[in-house]
């Protein structure tokens, strides 16, 4: 019982790398396996062939403009940009080497500004009031990606789609009977390129450009259509797997 109790020990020591007693030719064996695995996903990155997935965390910085049409008979509002700011995190999944699809989730401050109308022409520009429209949205996209490697350090990639935008933030107290809809529905497009500075992680940095609003953002006596504009840029880190 002693003997084949000691010959089983050592057969699961041969076969298990992590044991002291196991077999050297199998560390080896192992290690080499393990190396040129990952030196193949390293290449098959640089060399722009399909990737299960990688992570974008990105940083940004934007311009919203409000697109809004008054019903007949009403004076047209002034529109105005705002900046804001955009943090999330995307995930970028490759399915049977064919199709490569991105979602995740980002913060994206879209608030806008609107200026009251000018009835009376010797009214000078300056004392009109203009309302400030806070607009943050929690954000969901489901986009298509196209791209790759361009050399073996950098990349150039599109992607674009639908979004879906939750509000996180309500309008402020003067605009609180506007109808300003809590869900934002539209479309992004992004280009972004990325460096390989040490492999899996790139830096990248890109612009985005959204249209928000495709359900209509307000529709009020005084407003017929609210739709949005946001250019972006931003920069971030990316991690291959």
């Amino acid at each position: 019982m002693l003997f084949a109790l000691s010959v089983s020990l050592n057969a699961f020591a041969e076969n298990d790398p992590s044991k002291p007693y196991g077999n050297t030719d199998y560390k080896i064996d192992w290690k080499i396996k393990s190396d040129h695995k990952k030196a193949l996903k390293e290449y098959n990155y640089r060399t722009g062939k399909p990737v299960d997935f990688y992570l974008d965390f990105q940083l940004g910085v934007g311009s919203t403009t409000p697109n809004i049409t008054s019903t007949s008979g009403n004076p047209q509002l002034t529109e105005k940009a705002k900046l804001g700011y955009t943090l999330g995190g995307l995930v970028y999944i490759n399915l049977f080497d064919a199709f490569s699809f991105t979602t995740g989730v980002s913060f994206d401050g879209k608030s806008f500004a609107v200026q009251e109308p000018r009835t009376n022409i010797s009214t000078p520009a300056d004392s009109l009031t203009t309302n400030y429209v806070p607009a943050n949205y929690f954000v969901v996209p489901l986009f298509v990606n196209l791209g790759g490697m361009v050399s073996k350090d950098f990349g150039l990639w599109f992607t674009g789609g639908p979004y879906m935008g939750f509000l996180m933030s309500q309008p402020n107290t003067q605009y609180k009977d506007l109808g300003y809809k809590n869900f934002d529905l539209g479309l992004n497009g992004t280009l972004t390129a990325n460096y390989v500075f040490m492999y899996p992680f790139s830096v990248i940095f890109g612009t985005t450009f959204k249209y928000g609003g495709l359900n209509n953002l307000i529709s009020t006596p005084e407003i017929e259509k609210v739709t949005t504009t946001n250019f972006t840029f931003f920069s971030g880190v990316r991690f291959a797997l």
